[in-house]
C-alpha cells in the first residue's frame, strides 16, 4: 500500500513542526497508512471522522491499548459495557463539585513553587514548575508522602518515554516499578482495615481508619455489589497518575511557551487577565498535550476509499482535527479572541465520547490558575532560550523552557 502524503511521525522533521504534515494528511490522505513502525499503523486526521471513530466504540475499539503497540485490555482500557463500571468509579473523584473544592489546594501548591522559583531571576519553567504542579497535586489527591513525588515523576517519564519503542516488552520494567510501588500502598490500606477489624469497608471508614484520599475512595468503592481487585485498582492508579501529571504538565509549558513567544501575547494577556481562560482553551487546541491516540477496528472498514483490515491500530490525530480549517477560522493562528465556550465545544484534546477524559476540568482549573499567578508575580516573564520537546513521539510539551523575570 502506498499513499498520497510522505509522512513518518518519528521523523525529526514531524516531531520538531508537525502541523504543515497534518495539513497535508487532511488535503490528501486523510487515511493514511505507515509502515515504518511494528505494528504498521494508520492515521485519521479529519475532524469529522476522528470524532466519528470515538463515537463508535463497536467499530473503533480501545480493549488493544491506546498507544502503538498491542496491550491488553483493563480497567477503562476497555469498551462498554466493562469501561462502564470503572467510569462511574472515576466520575465519582471528579464531580465539578470535588473539583471546584481543590481550588485552594492547588493555589497552596502553585505559590509554594513559584515562591521558590521567583526567589532566583531565572529558571527552567518545566523543572521549577510545571512538572512538579500536577505531580504534587495528583500525589496528594491519592495520599502519597511529600518525599516519593520526585520518584513519582522519574517513574511516570521513564513509562511514557516506551510509548516511541515497537516492542510492549520496553514497559515492562517501568511498569513493575509502578506496580511495585502500588502494591505497597495498596497493602497499607488492607493492613490498617485489619488491624481495625473491618472486614467489608465502606465510605464511612475513610478520615478514621483509613485517610480520606483517593486510594482510599477506591478501594473501598462498591458498584452494584463489586469492588476493584488489587491489581485493578493498581492499574486505575498507574492511569490516574499518568493522565494527571504527564498531559498537565505539556498543557503548562506548551501555554506559556506560546504566550511567550510572540511577546505582544503575553503583554495583550497582562492586560487583560480576563483573557486567561480564552488563553487556556486556544492552547488546548492549538497545541494539544496528546496529539494523537490509538484504537483497533473490529471488523473491515472502508473509509476514504481506502479500507482498513480489522485488528490493525488507527492513530487518531486529535491535533490534525483541532486545526481543522472547515472547524475553526484561521486554524494555524493563536489567538486570544476566540470563543472559550465555542473553542470547548469543537476541539478534541480530550477525546469524546465513552472514553473523554475524566480529568480534563482538573487540567483546566491548573492550567488557570498557574496563568492568573504567573501574570501576578512575574508580569515581565520572557523566554531566554529555546525550548525541548518531550520525548514520546504522540505527545506534545516543551521538555525545557528557559524564562527570565
Amino acid at each position: 500500500m502506498t499513499s498520497a502524503v510522505d509522512y513518518d511521525p518519528f521523523s525529526p522533521e514531524v516531531l520538531a513542526d508537525p502541523w504543515p504534515f497534518y495539513a497535508a494528511l487532511r488535503e490528501a490522505a486523510p487515511v493514511h497508512y505507515f509502515e515504518g513502525f511494528h505494528p504498521p499503523f494508520y492515521t485519521l486526521s479529519r475532524s469529522e471522522d476522528v470524532r466519528e471513530a470515538l463515537s463508535h466504540p463497536e467499530d473503533f475499539s480501545i480493549r488493544y491499548g491506546q498507544s502503538p503497540q498491542y496491550t491488553r485490555a483493563s480497567g477503562l482500557m476497555n469498551d462498554p459495557p466493562e469501561h462502564t463500571y470503572f467510569r462511574s468509579l472515576f466520575n465519582r473523584s471528579f464531580t465539578p463539585r470535588i473539583v471546584s473544592e481543590l481550588e485552594p489546594t492547588l493555589e497552596r501548591i502553585a505559590g509554594d513553587l513559584f515562591d521558590q522559583m521567583l526567589s532566583r531571576g531565572n529558571g527552567d519553567l518545566h523543572h521549577d514548575f510545571a512538572s512538579p504542579f500536577p505531580t504534587m497535586m495528583i500525589a496528594e489527591l491519592m495520599g502519597i508522602p511529600p518525599e516519593d513525588h520526585r520518584a513519582f515523576r522519574r517513574m511516570s517519564d521513564e513509562l511514557t518515554a516506551t510509548y516511541n519503542e515497537p516492542d510492549p516488552a520496553v514497559s515492562l520494567a517501568p511498569r513493575q516499578a509502578f506496580d511495585r510501588y502500588f502494591d505497597r500502598v495498596i497493602e497499607g490500606r488492607r493492613a490498617l482495615l485489619r488491624e481495625a477489624g473491618v472486614e467489608r469497608p465502606d465510605e464511612s471508614v475513610l478520615g478514621s481508619v483509613l485517610p480520606n484520599d483517593l486510594v482510599s475512595r477506591l478501594a473501598v468503592a462498591e458498584l452494584d455489589g463489586r469492588r476493584l481487585e488489587d491489581k485493578e485498582l493498581s492499574w486505575t492508579l498507574l492511569l490516574l497518575l499518568l493522565g494527571g501529571n504527564e498531559t498537565s504538565t505539556a498543557l503548562l509549558t506548551n501555554l506559556v511557551w506560546r504566550l511567550l513567544q510572540v511577546p505582544e501575547r503575553w503583554a495583550a494577556l497582562r492586560e487583560d487577565p480576563e483573557r486567561v481562560e480564552a488563553a487556556v482553551e486556544e492552547s488546548l487546541r492549538f497545541d494539544p498535550p496528546v496529539l494523537g491516540l490509538f484504537r483497533t477496528p473490529t471488523r473491515d472498514l472502508t473509509l476514504h476509499g481506502v479500507t482498513i483490515p480489522a485488528k490493525a491500530k488507527v492513530m487518531l490525530l486529535y491535533s490534525a482535527s483541532n486545526r481543522d480549517p472547515g472547524i475553526f477560522d484561521e486554524p494555524d493562528e493563536f489567538r486570544l479572541d476566540r470563543d472559550p465556550d465555542e473553542t470547548r465545544r469543537h476541539v478534541l484534546t480530550f477525546g469524546f465520547g465513552h472514553h473523554y477524559c475524566p480529568g480534563a476540568a482538573l487540567a483546566r482549573l491548573e492550567a488557570r490558575i498557574a496563568l492568573r499567578m504567573l501574570l501576578e508575580r512575574a508580569p515581565d516573564l520572557q523566554l531566554v532560550g529555546e525550548p525541548e520537546r518531550i520525548v514520546p513521539f504522540n505527545l506534545w510539551g516543551r521538555a525545557t523552557l528557559p524564562v527570565a523575570w
